[in-house]
């Protein structure tokens, strides 16, 4: 603290003393990346292609932001990490969802499916 306030050099989201409701807000956000997570690889384990595991994929790194949360929260991984590593899985994500339209795109062409 400085002054009263956060230190100069803390993001503004950055909390000194855990929140109950930043708590259950992890606990929710963690259990609905378990759900989604579930249902991306049970798409992909009926389906059994690459896109469909690149999107599950893609799900997975909302659970590992949530797991990121709360080793935050738990005091295990520094402040300053935390947002570096959320923003590298946001980058993670968006790389394998276009990943995932590219190779679902490719696959339609090489079939002849949806031709203009």
């Amino acid at each position: 603290m400085h002054n009263g306030l956060i230190a100069p050099y803390a993001p503004a989201h950055v909390v000194t003393t855990v929140d109950p409701s930043l708590v259950a807000a992890v606990a929710l956000a963690g259990v609905g990346s378990v759900l989604l997570v579930a249902l991306g690889a049970t798409a992909y384990l009926r389906r059994r292609s690459r896109s469909y595991l690149l999107v599950a994929l893609a799900l997975a790194t909302l659970l590992a932001r949530s797991a990121v949360a709360v080793l935050t929260i738990g005091g295990i991984m520094p402040f300053e990490a935390h947002h570096f590593v959320e923003h590298g899985l946001d980058f993670v994500m968006a790389g394998l969802v276009l990943a995932a339209v590219y190779y679902a795109r490719g696959v339609e062409r090489a079939a002849g499916v949806g031709d203009r």
